[in-house]
């Protein structure tokens, strides 16, 4: 049997996968099969990649059972325990505006558990500013992540090795102390650091947001908008790390020392990056990888990237079994199996003959290899990105040839001109400043095709997924059979087909009326949307959230560059907390807001002071004054319900959406009794379902199809079985609304 390696790995990922979605079978009878398996396959050479497969399924099974019941239900025990505890900072703490949150190591014995953990403790903000080492005393509480506005958090840091999290109990004291000694293994995180600070000193914020996240993976200085231009180019990866990142330090290490000596410093430099930057699936695969290649060239034996490529998939495994679900791991090892299949094949299709000219057959190879590895990883990552996304960047190929080739110069010189930094500041400013320009290049390339309308496919449903992932099987085929006048044939009809289907979609989807609720916790933001014509609804939010940024993003992934208008429903902290602020940054052309409102609420003198410096138009609506507003395909009126308040719903044919979530119960009842206010979709606040025989009353008079509860975490066990859908737990809320 050839690579048994890679059937056992695999097969031991399957079992891996079947224990974290709770398949459990008793470790006796694990242990028999798995004993029959191996006596079977020992004997019987016809079944053996048969009997593998089986032992590998059993092995991922029950060792994954085993440490999920020895070594993570002990940790899971202490969620809500509190404590006073000395625990150790591994990491610089993460700064948020009035908290940071930082790594640490627990000691099992100080919170009653029989094992040591790792967790991420929210601590309040310190004046001492916490490293790698430092000790840190604080009275803290642990709980288990929960999911919050569509992201499942729970899930996410368990792949990351954290089962449980900790925030420091509000008004006590935190104290951190440093060590007389700092241990020697806490250096590759202060190297990382001080990289940090030396690429701040010869850059723009912009630029060091980039280098940050391409030499380190602290991704905290790039700005929404640039994190997601990058997305929809196809370059996400590029500030992700990953293999990509490297092959990048390995290539500069071979390019600067030589095959012998690059090779021989290779494997403790890998180990130094991966102390630098932390746990990643992706790294440790890649680390692992070009480990094994390494020792290969030196013990003289033939490296084989598969069997290297499973080693690192059982590696990680044994490690950390939840690391299966990430995100990270996922792609990462697809898309390099999909480059060690198919891009080898493809390289020796379409390479060029031998009397072409050295230079021309250089770059040729050059710019093949970038294609055809952008090719062949996508083949097979496609469906985990439509699964976990739930969308493509169309012009990928075209993103990833025109910035790989500066990204690959970029790193080694940020690394070189980050250690010359230290000591010889002149010589380092030189080197990055021809990395800022190659970046500039790179936010260029990606702003532009970001900016490309409908550049991005979305999926849809479970057809097109399923379309997506048949259509995969098909390309991996061909690229296994290789047949270079199919492929010549079938690629660019492929591309041809999904550009196609990207405009069509997008110019439906542009034409479409669309209702969005923004997951803003206690606050709220409703976009309408409507060919070239966007309504914003409130804007408001709680602390931890950013109003401003989330209608940015909105306006930016649809190419919206003003709101046509800004209604108020009530003018308070609730309702238009940073209405100054999105006023100050994104050009509105109307506000409407009550006719009548506290002189004494601070937001309201605030925002007629920026109507006024911002020349924008109003217009106060009075009490009972319903009225359509703004483009008429919008849909959208306007009812002066009560004093300070106003009702907003948006109609389409024979479906509508009613936004009462200013309005309290009383409010809404004496609404009620003299306006009619059926609805299909009602958008709510808690105070909806305060009272419940008001509530009964509301909803035999409303009489909605479903509820959308703005504004909180309430969610009501009861609610007549009316569909009550909450932004804090789905995340953003979509409702297309029909049209003739």
């Amino acid at each position: 049997m050839n690579r048994p390696l890679i059937w056992f790995s695999g097969a031991f990922a399957a079992g891996t996968a079947l224990a974290l979605f709770s398949v459990s079978f008793p470790l006796l009878a694990i242990a028999a099969i798995l004993a029959l398996s191996v006596v079977i396959g020992w004997h019987f050479v016809q079944i053996r990649p048969l009997c593998v497969l089986i032992a590998g399924l059993l092995c991922g099974l029950s060792y994954t059972q085993a440490y999920h019941t020895y070594r993570i239900a002990p940790v899971l025990e202490v969620d809500g325990t509190p404590a006073t505890i000395t625990v150790k900072a591994l990491d610089y703490a993460v700064q948020y505006d009035e908290q940071q949150r930082v790594e640490v190591r627990v000691s099992g014995n100080d919170v009653g558990c029989p094992r040591n953990f790792r967790t991420l403790v929210y601590l309040p903000t310190t004046e001492q500013e916490i490293i790698p080492g430092d000790t840190i005393t604080a009275s803290i509480e642990f709980y288990l992540p929960q999911a919050s506005e569509g992201f499942d958090r729970a899930s996410y840091y368990r792949s990351e090795g954290y089962y449980i999290l900790a925030s420091a109990a509000e008004g006590l004291p935190v104290s951190v102390n440093s060590p007389a000694h700092r241990p020697i293994s806490y250096y590759p995180k202060s190297f990382a650091h001080a990289l940090q600070q030396v690429l701040s000193q010869h850059g723009t914020e912009r630029q060091t947001a980039f280098w940050k996240a391409l030499t380190t993976g602290d991704r905290s200085g790039l700005t929404t908008t640039d994190i997601d231009h990058l997305r929809r180019a196809g370059l996400s990866h590029v500030i992700a790390l990953s293999g990509l990142h490297v092959g990048f330090l390995v290539s500069m290490l071979l390019f600067l020392l030589g095959k012998r000596w690059g090779t021989l410093l290779g494997i403790p430099m890998l180990m130094m990056f991966y102390l630098m930057v932390g746990w990643s699936p992706s790294v440790v695969r890649a680390c692992v990888m070009y480990g094994m290649i390494m020792l290969a060239f030196w013990v003289r034996r033939q490296n084989d990237s598969l069997n290297a490529l499973a080693a690192a998939l059982l590696i990680i495994l044994v490690i950390l079994p939840d690391s299966l679900e990430s995100v990270s791991l996922q792609l990462s090892f697809v898309s390099t199996l999909g480059i060690l299949c198919f891009a080898g094949r493809l390289q020796n299709l379409f390479r060029l003959r031998k009397e072409t000219p050295w230079m021309l057959k250089k770059l040729y190879a050059v710019l093949l290899g970038s294609v055809i590895c952008t090719i062949c990883s996508s083949v097979l990552t496609t469906p985990f990105l439509l699964y976990h996304f739930g969308y493509l960047s169309v012009f990928s190929v075209v993103s990833n040839l025109l910035t790989l080739w500066a990204v690959s110069i970029v790193f080694p010189i940020l690394i070189l001109g980050g250690i010359l930094g230290f000591a010889f500041s002149g010589i380092s400013g030189f080197l990055l400043t021809i990395a800022g320009y190659l970046t500039d290049y790179i936010y260029f390339i990606s702003d532009a095709i970001a900016n490309i309308r409908y550049g991005v496919l979305y999926c849809e449903n479970s057809l097109d997924f399923a379309a997506a992932v048949l259509l995969s099987v098909v390309l991996a085929g061909l690229l296994w059979k290789a047949n270079k006048s199919v492929l010549q044939i079938f690629l660019p009809a492929m591309l041809a087909v999904v550009i196609g289907l990207s405009v069509c979609r997008g110019t439906a989807a542009h034409r479409d009326l669309k209702v969005t609720v923004l997951p803003e916790g206690s606050g709220q933001a409703i976009l309408i949307s409507c060919d070239n014509h966007t309504a914003l609804i409130d804007c408001s939010a709680s602390s931890y959230h950013d109003t401003v940024q989330d209608v940015a993003q909105y306006m930016d992934w649809r190419g919206v560059e003003s709101l046509d208008l800004l209604i108020l429903t009530s003018v308070d902290v609730t309702h238009a907390r940073y209405a100054c602020d999105l006023l100050e940054t994104i050009p509105v052309k109307q506000v409407i807001l009550p006719e009548t409102n506290r002189e004494s609420n601070e937001v309201y003198p605030a925002l007629m002071q920026s109507l006024e410096t911002e020349n924008i138009p109003y217009e106060k609506l009075a009490p009972k004054a319903a009225a359509p507003v703004g483009d008429a395909s919008l849909g959208l009126s306007v009812l002066g319900a009560v004093e300070r308040k106003l009702v907003v719903r948006v109609q389409a044919d024979d479906e509508d959406v009613t936004i009462v979530h200013a309005l309290t119960q009383n409010m809404l009842l004496e609404l009620t009794e003299t306006t009619p206010l059926r609805s299909d979709t009602l958008v709510v606040a808690g105070s909806f379902l305060e009272d419940s025989v008001k509530m009964e009353e509301l909803l035999d008079r409303i009489q909605p199809e479903q509820l959308i509860l703005e504004n909180g975490w309430y969610t009501p066990e009861d609610c007549r079985d009316i569909p009550v859908i909450n932004p804090q737990e789905t995340g953003e809320v979509t409702i297309n609304l029909t049209r003739d």
